[in-house]
């Protein structure tokens, strides 16, 4: 048996990227792994050309793993074609509401979506789901061909790595709270509720607070990051809040590490890597309840909902309650050690590729 990979852009780095890193990893122990996209940004891949792709899709003992995360054309027509077993690893697609009308990213996940309906209705693909949660999207493909399996992370590999010296001491070392989020800025993300608890924070506490947000701005939703910046304008926040942009696993982990808090305010995850990350690192987690979030915190965590004071007042309460913050530290650790070391998620993605037959 042969299995290929395929994705429209396939990196380092990212979160599909060190999902299809670690499944060829795990699956060249039963065949010939290989890998298709347009975009090839991981060396350490063996990719196929275009010949090469048909003739492996006309060969019904190879299996496909189709990375879903948005509309990719040329990938819905290798899948239609294909006589070789389907798995559709499904990362979710955010809803296309959520972007500005006629934007490049509203068309992507608008057919994206679309395009999620058609695919499952392929007969005998089964579908492996990064959440219970991305499985609502999906009603249409019978139980016997869906399971859930979180995504692969590097954080065992990470975390070996020496943080950035200078920007934990930093941290360390501030009086200030430190509160952290990771993720682009875009619509879904939730970035205007998070400068709503700043400002609620330092007119009801204290002006000694901090946001720093690691991920790069969005092009394409230029209207979106005007309303971020006209907000932090209008609250007066200029001095409390600091985009980071993208930034080396030394410095992510020195954030992670240093900061007091992290908080999440996205309305949409398929999954929510970054609490995990935050989970391993034992930086307490305070997030709104949305999407996959909850699911992927696991219990005994703060979720909360839409009101900026319940986040400003559990950030107050909290910092000062040192037994509160370990046993929330402890919870989320336990979180990540029972379900998203390497070794659990191996165990389910083998458990699903066993159920269906394919290995």
């Amino acid at each position: 048996m042969k299995i290929i990979q395929m994705h429209q852009t396939i990196t380092t780095h990212d979160a599909i990227g060190n999902d299809i890193a670690a499944i060829n990893a795990i699956l060249q122990e039963h065949g010939e792994c290989f890998a298709y996209a347009e975009n090839r940004l991981d060396p350490a891949l063996r990719y196929i050309g275009d010949s090469e792709l048909a003739d492996f899709l006309s060969d019904p003992d190879n299996l496909l793993i189709y990375h879903h995360s948005g509309f990719w054309r040329l990938g819905e027509l290798a899948l239609q074609e294909a006589a070789a077993h389907i798995v559709v690893r499904y990362h979710n697609v955010t809803p296309s509401a959520f972007f500005e009308p006629g934007s490049f990213q509203e068309r992507q996940c608008r057919l994206g979506r679309e395009q999620t309906l058609r695919l499952a209705a392929l007969p005998n693909a089964c579908w492996l789901s990064a959440s219970a949660y991305n499985c609502l999207d999906i009603p249409a493909v019978p139980r016997a061909r869906r399971a859930v399996c979180a995504p692969f992370n590097k954080l065992e590999s990470w975390a070996a790595g020496m943080p950035d010296e200078a920007v934990l001491q930093k941290l360390l070392f501030s009086r200030a709270v430190d509160l952290l989020f990771v993720g682009r800025v875009a619509p879904n993300k939730g970035h205007l509720l998070l400068l709503d608890v700043l400002k609620t924070y330092c007119q009801s506490y204290d002006k000694d607070i901090h946001l720093w947000v690691i991920g790069k701005f969005d092009d394409d939703q230029s209207a979106y990051a005007a309303r971020v910046r006209e907000r932090i304008a209008a609250y007066g926040l200029a001095d409390n809040v600091h985009f980071i942009g993208e930034i080396n696993d030394a410095t992510m982990s020195a954030y992670y590490l240093g900061c007091d808090f992290y908080l999440s305010a996205s309305e949409h995850e398929g999954f929510g890597v970054p609490l995990v990350e935050a989970q391993y690192f034992g930086l307490p987690v305070l997030a709104r309840a949305s999407s996959a979030v909850p699911e992927t915190l696991g219990p005994n965590q703060m979720i909360l909902g839409e009101d900026p004071r319940m986040y400003a007042a559990a950030i107050r309460q909290l910092y000062h309650d040192r037994a509160a913050l370990r046993w929330l530290r402890e919870k989320g650790r336990q979180n990540y050690q029972d379900r998203f070391t390497y070794a659990k998620l191996r165990q389910c993605f083998l458990a699903a590729m066993r159920q269906w037959g394919f290995l």
